[in-house]
């Protein structure tokens, strides 16, 4: 499959992903909203989330051989879903600390923001279980840009 394809890059990322950390849960795509969160046992074994970013274009090194031809990036969220913060912030550090450097198509996976770690609380305003968010970013570039993907 040729033209820019960011989804066969995000599949390849979630199977090293998966096959790094063999003894987590990998959950891709998983919208956190307050309503699932509290669905979600406070007992609960903890779990990544990977939420996907979409395609961007680095306007620096634009290409005189057309828009197909510039370099790309994109970025994906690491959530860490824990019953307390220590083990959520352990568990992010951990996966970012393996993560940061593997190489997609020659770029190296780089943190692009700052780590944060905060508490989902529950209707009576208690911690129900918190949430540690690292954001690892990547370039690429079409391996056949005057080609598109093709079913």
């Amino acid at each position: 499959m040729d033209g820019i394809n960011l989804v066969d890059l995000q599949d390849q990322i979630a199977a090293h992903i998966v096959s790094e950390f063999p003894s987590y849960e990998i959950v891709q795509d998983e919208v956190l909203d307050d309503e699932y969160i509290l669905r979600v046992n406070n007992n609960v074994k903890p779990f990544i989330v990977l939420q996907w970013g979409g395609l961007g274009r680095d306007t620096r090194e634009a290409s005189f051989a057309g828009v197909r031809h510039d370099e790309y990036f994109s970025s994906f969220d690491i959530v860490a879903v824990a019953p307390t913060p220590r083990i959520a912030r352990r568990i992010l550090n951990m996966f970012m600390d393996n993560l940061i450097g593997w190489k997609i198509q020659g770029s190296e996976l780089t943190p692009s923001n700052r780590i944060d770690t905060f508490a989902v609380r529950d209707s009576s305003g208690a911690p129900h279980l918190y949430l540690s968010i690292g954001t690892l970013s990547f370039r690429f570039n079409s391996s056949n840009p005057d080609a598109n993907i093709t079913p």
